[in-house]
């Protein structure tokens, strides 16, 4: 089927307006570790030990893109832990969590990411999801997820949540891992306020790595972008 010059023109100023709603997300924080001082990260950019029985060091030994990340630890057993908590919850809308993670082949503790619904550093953790790298059992993901831990190699991880429906889906390494609900434990409301990131178990003084943490709060698309979706689909439907 062929497009005529005026369709091409209703599908560009759609796009453009797509691509406005989509460019529109707000930032909530957006850490690559870059502009911190290496070693201990208790402090910087938000951070605050959790009271681990060893350090969370910015380093630069590993990074994806840039120079340095953050590092968590193992004791042997729990080892660096912190947190990244926001002032206020977020409680509607749509939020675009994501993160690269590195663990080493012989890592054979666990990496523990915790998105909670309330603040962690009070210690009122209300669990959204739970994440484990289990260098163990060789897994990684929510409960008794089975998928296979990638190591040795910086692995994307991406959440996207739901506020107002209450669902989350995660995809690791490109490929989803868990789509369900966000709200997995305790009681509603359903938001987002806090992050807690520890090392535990294993039999050595080992790390892993967090690179590139993200978190945007991602805007719905606008009435006239579904509109002109609509208008788009209702035209090729028509010329057909």
């Amino acid at each position: 089927m062929k497009i005529n010059n005026k369709l091409r023109t209703i599908i560009a100023i759609v796009g453009s307006a797509s691509f406005a709603a989509s460019a529109g997300a707000t930032s909530v924080f957006n850490e690559d570790f870059e502009s911190y001082a290496l070693g201990n990260s208790d402090g910087q950019g938000g951070w605050v030990d959790f009271g681990g029985s060893r350090t969370v060091d910015i380093v630069n030994s590993f990074a994806n893109g840039g120079s340095q990340s953050i590092a968590f630890s193992t004791n042997p057993g729990y080892g660096g832990d912190s947190t990244l908590d926001l002032a206020d919850p977020i409680t509607t809308g749509q939020l675009a969590f994501s993160f690269d993670i590195y663990q080493p082949a012989g890592f054979d503790g666990t990496a523990e990411i915790y998105l909670s619904r309330l603040a962690t550093l009070s210690g009122g953790f209300q669990t959204g999801l739970h994440l484990v790298g289990n260098g163990g059992t060789g897994q990684f993901g929510p409960g008794t997820s089975t998928t296979a831990l990638l190591t040795d190699q910086w692995v994307a991880v991406t959440i996207s949540i739901d506020l107002d429906a209450d669902t989350a889906a995660v995809s690791y390494g490109g490929t989803e891992i868990y789509n369900g609900t966000w709200v997995n434990g305790g009681t509603a409301p359903s938001q987002y306020q806090g992050l807690n990131i520890w090392a535990s178990n294993g039999a050595n003084v080992e790390n892993f790595y967090i690179d590139n943490l993200n978190l945007d709060i991602v805007p719905e698309p606008s009435g006239l972008t579904l509109l002109g979706l609509s208008f788009i689909g209702l035209v090729l439907r028509r010329r057909r």
